[in-house]
């Protein structure tokens, strides 16, 4: 089964959150809500909505 992981340090931000799902489905809310309460985004702007999902890791594990 796939998992898909994200971290904030992969797009350039001085942040060490990082969080993993089994789908990328599952993954977007967890990514947005920490945008939220952590970097004070309501909304994720478009361009930054482009390097999470480049920064996007899939592994088969």
């Amino acid at each position: 089964m796939a998992k898909y992981s994200f971290k904030c340090a992969d797009i350039g931000m001085n942040c060490g959150f990082e969080t993993k799902a089994s789908t990328k489905e599952e993954l977007m809310p967890l990514i947005a809500n920490h945008a939220k309460t952590a970097h004070s985004m309501n909304e994720i702007p478009a361009d930054v909505m482009q390097k999470v999902n480049s920064a996007i890791k899939k592994s088969l594990f």
